[in-house]
């Protein structure tokens, strides 16, 4: 690699922007769990009989109430640790495994932003936002420093980048084109009290879906040029308070927002703020940035650091594009929308129950709610991966009880965006006898021909 391009990686920036951001995401992620907590969506770990798990993760263990709970209350003081920037590699290790071990507990509380959570808590990891302005810089127990390399910074640019980048590119396909995902949750608001007669209007979910197509195209190139940069971030303020009055979304808007300018504008960009102005000046000393790239020594690890990353940007850029594998419509088959940050694309709802056929030839009709949450009920009803998941979990319960081997059907009707119901999984297949892989799953239905004139 050119020493010139690894002279502007390695140059020193402004170590402000980061403490920002480190202080912002410890305060951010610790109050998702501490809500999880105060609200109760923490049962959704604690109470079900079953838990659905991410395929290869189904050795991970079904927690204990107060495991459950444990690892909520220990995310909480290890965000607020972070934040202060006390044992901070300790705390940033604990946070990652609490956020990681309850992301892979269930999988039917996938959300896009925990997931991005799991991954800036990982990189909080390996990165030296502790170098100033934190107890273990005052303490002793790291060298200070007011600058890091820019490739912290430009870590941070890209993951941000990618989440805006595909999130617009989810959006490329005829249901939002067509405003249809909007016009079902829209609806329902226009009861609201001032707001009402505005969300209700037949206008305004058009409106909205091409809106939020264009802000998240252009969100990341917008931002990095200078010139359209301000700008931009009022567009941003603009859309993810929307989202907040319109929708809540939790923590999400507001880390938005919050690590949308730590990165994107220039690193020494929190000395010109009045407010952190001069909290920072008294943690943090102004460094000379200057720098010759002729000069600049090139750590030894170089060569490792920038192999890791340039795998972590494929990784990131290839796992979002997977659904295109797949035949049919990942809306419908979900083969492929983990993981691809497509957020809030559609509108689900179904109806599902199982026959398990004894081999006596006696058929039995099981109810998901006899062993699921409603939340769960809700999610197994419109995600085929979850239906063979409590398949093969009903199949085992049979064997475990001697009554086995069984065979297991599944009748399922599904609505997406308030089209007529019509069957997802096949009610003639056996579906414990159907294997659990990354590959196309036979037993999904075809999507009917509204829905394919997705991939056409």
């Amino acid at each position: 690699m050119p020493h010139r391009l690894l002279a502007a990686l390695f140059r020193p920036i402004d170590i402000a922007w980061l403490v920002v951001f480190r202080v912002g995401t410890g305060v951010l992620l610790a109050l998702e769990m501490a809500g999880s907590l105060a609200l109760g969506y923490y049962k959704e770990y604690t109470q079900p009989k079953f838990h659905f798990s991410y395929l290869w993760f189904d050795w991970l263990p079904h927690w204990p109430p107060a495991v459950g709970i444990g690892l909520h209350a220990g995310a909480v003081a290890a965000g607020i640790a972070v934040a202060a920037g006390w044992r901070y590699r300790l705390n940033a290790f604990l946070l990652t495994i609490c956020y990681t071990l309850l992301f892979l507990a269930e999988q039917t509380r996938y959300i896009n932003h925990l997931y991005l959570y799991c991954l800036l808590a990982a990189w909080l990891c390996v990165l030296p936002a502790h170098r100033a302005a934190s107890t273990d810089a005052r303490a002793g127990r790291v060298a200070p420093s007011a600058t890091v390399p820019a490739w912290v910074r430009y870590v941070l640019i890209f993951q941000l980048s990618v989440v805006y980048f595909y999130a617009g590119l989810a959006k490329l396909n005829a249901d939002w084109l067509l405003a249809r995902p909007l016009s079902v949750w829209l609806a329902p608001k226009a009861t609201y009290p001032i707001l009402g007669p505005v969300l209700g209007h037949w206008l305004t979910p058009w409106v909205m879906s091409y809106a939020g197509l264009a802000f998240d195209l252009l969100a990341a190139p917008l931002l990095l040029w200078r010139r359209t940069r301000p700008w931009m971030f009022v567009v941003a303020v603009v859309f993810h308070l929307s989202n907040v009055i319109i929708f809540g979304l939790g923590t999400f808007p507001w880390f938005s927002l919050m690590m949308t300018g730590c990165v994107y504008f220039p690193p020494n960009w929190p000395r010109r703020v009045r407010g952190l102005r001069r909290w920072l000046s008294a943690r943090v000393p102004v460094a000379a940035v200057h720098w010759s790239p002729n000069r600049l020594a090139i750590p030894r690890h170089a060569g490792l650091l920038l192999s890791g990353l340039g795998l972590y940007a494929a990784v990131q850029l290839l796992v979002p594009l997977r659904s295109l594998l797949y035949p049919g419509d990942v809306h419908w088959t979900e083969e492929g929308h983990h993981f691809a940050w497509h957020m809030m694309l559609r509108s689900k709802s179904g109806q599902i129950s199982f026959r398990v056929v004894l081999p006596d030839g006696r058929t039995q009709v099981i109810a998901p709610s006899t062993y699921l949450t409603p939340r769960q009920c809700n999610k197994l009803a419109a995600q085929p991966d979850l239906i063979i998941q409590f398949a093969h979990f009903l199949a085992e319960e049979y064997r475990q009880r001697g009554l086995g081997p069984v065979q297991v059907y599944a009748d399922s009707y599904l609505q997406l965006n308030r089209r007529p119901p019509c069957p997802l999984v096949s009610p003639s297949l056996d579906l414990a006898a159907q294997s659990r892989t990354l590959a196309p799953a036979p037993w999904i239905l075809p999507a009917p021909a509204a829905v394919e004139a997705h991939k056409q």
